[in-house]
């Protein structure tokens, strides 16, 4: 299943302070400090509900009813989001707008407010952004600075829940990274479509944000001071990618593509945004860095719906493919530095 940006209904579903100006991508539109929840809504291509049907097939010239499933779908569009189970699947609570206003009511008790809302993968995804403030920045040596972002989302895939997680960006090149779950891990919030929505369970997940930027600030610190040689960064650079460094020398064993990526993780690990800052150069630290941007920024991805590469992209870093890859570069970054964390 491609993971792109929203453009479903000819535009896309994004909305952010600062509009495109801010925008990694050029995409978007901008979200006013005066705006209410509806016009949030409407600017995030979130004005839409799902809703459920029974589900058929078509077999042997005749349509069967499906029995015990139903299909999700967006009533603008009328399009599919996925297959459900028609016994246990609640919608209650979880509809796009409820989203939105949950989590800005959330937020809003806590001082905070939503800095990005949309849609991915046609609708499948609605999700919500905040910045967390300057307690919870990182300073690196050279002033390289790190914000952390708290973000709610929901799915309507069947496979995917409501979920609280959190991430965070690199200013210097604004490229995005999961932060450390480590033993936090399975404790923030989670739950199906199945469960009972439990705001209490949202805010204690929030609780534990603190805990996890420690966490993920002592991983930082612990990268940028574990020196690598070259053969180190090859070879973590052929593991994020799923390379044994072995095939590299055989004719055919590795795919001109992969070996394209291979190479343009090496020049983002060299001369990349902040690669030459002090707690980048040379340390597992700028490997990370330099994983997240080639995600963010360089790496090939699949335009599925004709919305472009850079949708493709950004959708991807955010919740697909890329979003694994840096998860992955995180924790073999992290044992480099002699520190488990969870992927």
């Amino acid at each position: 299943m491609a993971h792109e940006l929203d453009f479903s209904t000819g535009r896309a579903a994004i909305a952010l302070r600062g509009g495109k100006a801010t925008a990694w991508h050029g995409f978007g539109e901008t979200i006013e400090p005066s705006d209410d929840v509806d016009t949030i809504i409407a600017k995030a291509g979130l004005a839409y509900e799902v809703r459920l049907a029974p589900a058929s097939f078509a077999a042997d010239g005749e349509m069967h009813a499906a029995e015990g499933w139903c299909a999700t779908y967006r009533t603008d569009t009328m399009r599919a989001l996925g297959m459900v189970s028609d016994s246990r699947y609640s919608l209650d609570g979880r509809q796009p707008r409820d989203v939105v206003a949950f989590f800005r009511a959330f937020l809003s008790e806590r001082g905070l407010s939503i800095e990005t809302a949309g849609a991915l993968r046609g609708g499948r995804m609605a999700w919500c952004l905040a910045a967390l403030g300057p307690d919870y920045e990182y300073l690196a040596p050279g002033g390289d600075l790190t914000r952390a972002f708290v973000r709610m989302s929901t799915g309507f895939t069947g496979n995917d829940g409501t979920a609280l997680d959190l991430t965070s960006v690199r200013v210097v090149c604004a490229n995005t990274q999961r932060m450390a779950d480590a033993e936090t891990k399975g404790r923030q919030y989670k739950v199906s479509h199945s469960q009972v929505f439990n705001g209490p369970a949202l805010a204690a997940a929030f609780g534990l944000a603190g805990e996890r930027w420690r966490i993920t600030c002592d991983a930082w610190n612990a990268m940028q001071a574990r020196r690598v040689s070259d053969d180190e960064a090859r070879e973590f650079f052929c593991r994020v990618s799923g390379i044994d460094p072995a095939d590299l020398s055989i004719d055919g064993k590795v795919s001109t593509k992969a070996r394209n990526g291979l190479q343009a993780l090496a020049e983002a690990y060299r001369n990349g945004p902040g690669a030459q800052l002090p707690g980048a150069r040379q340390t597992a630290y700028g490997l990370l860095n330099a994983v997240t941007y080639y995600v963010d920024h360089a790496a090939t991805v699949r335009d599925t719906y004709g919305d472009g590469k850079a949708a493709a992209r950004l959708a991807s870093s955010q919740d697909g493919t890329g979003a694994a890859v840096k998860a992955r570069a995180f924790k073999y970054a992290a044992e480099l530095a002699g520190m488990a964390v969870a992927a």
